[in-house]
C-alpha cells in the first residue's frame, strides 16, 4: 500500500523524454477524455471563465493572452478557444502553450490541425518551452495557467515554476492540480484498469496522484513563491485550484 503522508518523488513515464513512439502519444491522446470526465476543465474554466468574461466587457477590442504551461496535446488551450469563440459576443483570446517535449509539441501541433477549424487553430502557438525558464517578458501575458502539471516538480522547482507563471503576467496566475488522497488513487487506478487505457496512463495516473498535493503543500509554495491575495480551493474529482486571478 502506498504511503499518501508526503509526496512521492517517483518521475513518471510521460516524464521520460527518450519515449518517442506510440506509448507517449497514445497517452497523450487519452488525456482528453480524461480531464472531461474528471473535471479538469471544469477546475479551470470555473475562474478563467468569468475571468475572461470580465475582461472582454472592461477592453472590449483587446485580445487576452494566456500562457499555457505543460500543454500536452494542446487539450486546455484547444477548449479556451472553442468556449470563448461560442461566447456571444465572442471573446477575443490568444493562447501560447509550451511543453519542453519537442515530440509532445510536434504531436499537438499536428493533433490540433486535425481537430480544429484553421480560424481557431490560428489562435494557439504550440512552443517549445521550459517552465523553469520561461524566455518571456515581464507582464508578456494576462494569465498564466498551469494545469495537471505543476505535480511534476519537486517543491523547490514548483516554488521557481510558480514565482514565474507570476512574472509573465499581469493579471494573475491560475493552477489546477491533484489532491493526494487514497480515494483519488484507487479509484484511478480502477478506472484506468476497467477501461481501456494505454500502458503510459495506466502507469502514470495512480502515480500522478501520489505526487499530488495536499493543501498545506501548496499553501507553502504559494507563500515561498511570494504570491499574494491567492485563493485555494477543493474541487471536484480530488483536484485543487490555486489562483491570484480578481473575478
Amino acid at each position: 500500500m502506498p504511503s499518501f503522508q508526503i509526496r512521492t518523488d517517483r518521475d513518471e513515464l510521460m516524464d521520460d523524454f527518450t519515449i518517442k513512439d506510440e506509448r507517449l502519444t497514445d497517452a497523450l491522446e487519452q488525456l482528453r477524455p480524461i480531464n472531461q470526465l474528471l473535471g479538469g476543465y471544469g477546475t479551470t474554466m470555473a475562474v478563467l471563465a468569468p475571468f475572461l468574461r470580465s475582461q472582454s466587457q472592461s477592453r472590449p477590442n483587446q485580445t487576452i493572452r494566456i500562457l499555457d504551461l505543460g500543454t500536452g496535446i494542446g487539450d486546455f488551450p484547444e477548449y479556451i478557444v472553442r468556449w470563448a469563440a461560442a461566447q456571444f459576443p465572442a471573446i477575443a483570446v490568444e493562447v501560447v502553450a509550451i511543453d519542453a517535449n519537442p515530440v509532445t509539441v510536434d504531436y499537438a501541433r499536428a493533433a490540433l490541425a486535425k481537430r480544429m477549424p484553421p480560424q481557431l487553430q490560428a489562435k494557439i502557438k504550440v512552443e517549445v518551452a521550459d517552465a523553469l525558464a520561461l524566455p518571456y517578458a515581464d507582464r508578456e501575458f494576462d494569465v498564466a495557467i498551469a494545469a495537471m502539471f505543476l505535480h511534476h516538480f519537486a517543491h523547490d522547482n514548483a516554488v521557481q515554476i510558480v514565482r514565474s507563471m507570476q512574472r509573465v503576467s499581469k493579471q494573475g496566475i491560475l493552477i489546477n492540480d491533484l489532491h493526494r488522497h487514497p480515494l483519488a488513487y484507487y479509484g484511478i487506478y480502477a478506472l484506468t484498469r476497467i477501461l481501456p487505457a494505454a500502458p503510459m496512463v495506466r502507469n502514470d495516473a495512480p502515480l500522478s496522484v501520489l505526487r499530488g498535493f495536499k493543501f498545506p503543500e501548496l499553501i507553502n509554495i504559494a507563500e515561498s513563491a511570494g504570491l499574494s491575495n491567492f485563493s485555494l480551493k477543493w474541487r471536484y474529482a480530488f483536484r485543487w485550484v490555486l489562483h491570484t486571478v480578481k473575478l
